[in-house]
């Protein structure tokens, strides 16, 4: 027979539990999780919510608790959905790991990783859910850029093999179209010994024909046929040689001190003349003392060609037609911004995200070989530097490169990025818990218009720009208008309170892109920009 505890026993054990339990309780509350249950039938309310929730999300445990809704309510709109189907699988199948956003008490979202498991009863049936949630938010960003990294190995990857295999169809092209342009001359030479011979038959015969064609129009035909396989001869002999430049990785280049805006001047002018044919403007604005860096000069021309004939090749209308080429020293990024922007016809998101892709070309119908930006993306990456465009249709395109001026003490880790300028300091918070890269100004902080556009001249990975209400002395009208002027392609979103036929401009020289209404709404402004695209960089 079993000996009952005694009383001293009995409470040497309920301390023990105690003592457990509050450590157990410790441990838990200082782990970067939050534990939870929850009913398994109805409506599924919390009934216990770990402590550590108001550290990692600001609300208390009371509120998830007291308020069957509370923790829907704020799932976000796009995922709330799929998460309330999801508890339905977890009730049939017993297990279920999850992610979702969830709205803190800053107004942000968190990414949160769910784990859960339902726990039956003796008889089998679902008595309660248990479940443990972990915020990933970190580990999401850090994703998203290692993702980008991996799209710039990838690329580059891409071209270095890609360059093994067209050097390779380069020569086998080369070799039977040496044959062809070297035999045209002998050809036109014969065929001018011909034609008079055919042409005197053709007076004495004026009846034979060869097929449907008289003597007369075979002769002209063959002419005109002769011009075409020379005319192709040649099309194939400039194509093979951009096939070369795209396939050569000339290690052995001479690398020397290079005075960029020499760079510059020595390009136009070469193909300053055949520019002006489309372009009725070329402004240089060059800075002076701009210092030299070790390249190879004659790469860093063909990038510079590239990107000059491709801008002018943009322009439709050559009165109106404009190229400005810029240069500058970035002190931040220890480097030299170099900037190629045209008020040509622009470029949709989908083209701009292929738009350095080997053999994507806009204007194949024309003659375009889709390899000239292809060949600068590697060379510009050959000196450790960065190529980026920014383009919207009907506004223009501006390439950006930036080199470094030391490539062995510069590192360029560069994302497009929105620049937040707003009084209240939530709006950061909350971009910043959705884009991969925000910056912030505060606007209560700005004494002149001069400090946000030093800021956007010394980040040119900055893409977008959200203003405060325009009512503001400095962050408003004055800025904005300077904005437009200097950064004609970066899309401003002015947050204010608008009737509704105001909501959305055309982008005119003296209002913002997109007006967009307070509370900020993300998933708006990720529809809006998903539709302009972002710097390609």
């Amino acid at each position: 027979m079993t000996q009952k505890p005694t009383y001293d026993e009995l409470v040497a054990m309920v301390q023990q539990l105690k003592a457990a339990h509050e450590q157990l309780s410790l441990i838990m509350e200082s782990l970067p999780i939050i534990p939870y249950t929850r009913r398994a039938d109805g409506d599924l309310a919390i009934t216990y919510m770990g402590k550590s929730v108001e550290l990692i999300t600001g609300f208390a445990a009371e509120q998830f608790m007291n308020d069957p809704a509370f923790w829907l309510d704020h799932v976000h709109p796009d995922d709330r959905g799929r998460v309330m189907a999801e508890m339905q699988m977890l009730i049939n199948e017993g297990i279920l790991s999850r992610e979702y956003r969830l709205q803190v008490a800053d107004g942000s979202y968190k990414w949160m990783s769910s784990f859960s498991r339902v726990i039956k009863d003796a008889d089998g049936r679902n008595d309660y859910i248990v479940g443990a949630v972990h915020d990933v938010s970190d580990e999401k960003k850090m994703k998203q850029e290692a993702d980008m990294h991996m799209q710039q190995v990838i690329q580059a990857d891409k071209l270095a093999s890609l360059g093994e295999v067209v050097a390779g169809v380069a020569h086998e092209i080369n070799n039977p179209n040496s044959f062809i342009t070297y035999n045209i001359p002998l050809l036109e030479e014969s065929w001018e010994i011909f034609v008079p011979i055919i042409n005197a038959y053709a007076a004495n015969h004026p009846d034979s024909k060869h097929g449907n064609l008289t003597l007369e129009e075979l002769a002209g035909e063959m002419g005109e046929i002769i011009q075409a396989i020379k005319t192709g001869s040649d099309r194939i002999n400039k194509i093979v040689a951009n096939l070369k430049d795209f396939a050569r990785l000339d290690e052995s280049a001479p690398s020397r001190l290079v005075d960029f805006n020499k760079v510059i001047n020595d390009v136009l002018t070469i193909v300053g003349a055949q520019v002006r044919k489309s372009v009725g403007r070329i402004e240089l604005e060059l800075a002076e003392n701009l210092p030299g860096f070790h390249g190879h000069y004659q790469k860093l021309e063909q990038v510079m060609a590239n990107l000059i004939m491709n801008a002018a090749q943009a322009v439709p209308v050559k009165e109106k037609g404009k190229i400005t080429i810029r240069t500058r020293v970035n002190m931040r990024l220890h480097s030299i911004i170099v900037e190629v922007e045209d008020n040509g016809r622009g470029m949709a998101p989908a083209e701009t995200e292929r738009i350095f892709e080997p053999f994507f070309t806009t204007r194949r119908s024309s003659g375009g070989t889709g390899l000239g930006l292809s060949v600068s993306y590697g060379l510009v990456q050959e000196h450790m530097g960065r190529i980026g465009v920014l383009s919207r249709p009907g506004l223009g395109t501006k390439f950006t490169v930036i080199l470094p001026i030391d490539r062995r003490q510069c590192q360029l880790d560069l994302q497009s990025t929105i620049l937040c300028v707003d009084e209240d300091p939530q709006t950061f918070v909350l971009l910043n818990s959705f884009f991969p890269r925000v910056e912030n100004l505060p606007a209560r902080s700005i004494t002149a218009t001069g400090e946000i556009l030093a800021f956007l001249q010394d980040h040119p990975e900055v893409d977008m720009v959200l203003c405060d209400q325009l009512t503001h002395d400095v962050a408003g009208w004055q800025l904005l208008n300077q904005i437009k002027r200097l950064f004609p392609l970066l899309t401003v979103f002015c947050l204010a309170d608008l009737p509704e036929q105001a909501q959305h401009s055309a982008g005119g020289s003296s209002l913002p892109d997109y007006f967009l209404a307070k509370p900020l709404k993300l998933e708006k402004l990720a529809k809006i920009i998903k539709t302009i695209g972002r710097l390609r960089i």
